[in-house]
């Protein structure tokens, strides 16, 4: 089977160069677009979705929303902290595990305005090891615990369904980078390394109980300004 990660489209904040985090920002016009492009192209491609995972960040389930209108099979959602019998049956989940990782006190600000004043925000995106969350953020090793967790306990049994063939993971950024990193044995000093622009797409293949990065950076669309742009 095959899982596709991707990253939600444009948002307010990604266009302003804000560390967004675990704030929830809408997309833009923009993003929006970019969603629809991508639906699109999952369907030129002839990729429809057994079941779509999406984190509970506006931006994320938007995006999920706007695909699933093309590219689910049977779209229905229910959220897996709702505890709700039945749940297992859904085709489109909202899941806490996948929400983006929380820079606390540094949410709403420019990282370009923080380089000269705050080294600690700097290691967080320059040598992660070195980076030190305070009581208002979230730590790496919080990040992978629920992104390992979500592989393990979500992600592995789904192959035991023989009839999932295509799953869609729509999340962020800093939690994509943390699949990958899973995936591709990447320390974290490499973490940042890994690019992932708004819509992204990472095609993972699921066999034998064994994760396989099969295509990463699939975009849908050309825009050379966004793909540097947003890391957030």
């Amino acid at each position: 089977m095959y899982i596709y990660i991707m990253r939600h489209g444009e948002t307010y904040w990604n266009k302003d160069g804000k560390i967004q985090g675990s704030s929830d920002i809408e997309l833009t016009e923009f993003g929006v677009e970019l969603a629809k492009l991508s639906a699109d192209g999952f369907f030129r491609d002839g990729i429809c979705f057994d079941r779509i995972y999406t984190s509970p960040l506006t931006r994320a389930i938007r995006t999920a929303e706007l695909i699933a209108e093309k590219n689910l099979k049977s779209y229905k959602k229910v959220s897996n902290d709702a505890g709700k019998d039945g749940q297992t049956e859904a085709d489109f989940r909202i899941d806490s595990r996948i929400r983006e990782m929380c820079f606390g006190k540094y949410e709403g600000l420019k990282l370009k305005e923080l380089r000269n004043h705050d080294e600690n925000i700097v290691n967080c995106f320059a040598h992660p090891d070195l980076y030190i969350a305070d009581e208002t953020g979230e730590t790496y090793d919080e990040v992978y615990a629920r992104i390992d967790d979500f592989m393990e306990r979500e992600l592995l049994p789904l192959e035991q369904n023989p009839e999932l063939k295509n799953v869609l993971v729509l999340c962020h950024g800093t939690v994509i980078r943390a699949f990958l990193s899973r995936i591709n044995s990447i320390d974290l000093e490499g973490f940042w390394k890994i690019r992932q622009p708004n819509c992204s797409i990472n095609k993972i293949e699921l066999k034998n109980g064994t994760f396989t990065s099969v295509q990463e950076n699939i975009l849908y669309y050309e825009s050379e300004e966004l793909m540097h742009r947003g890391i957030l």
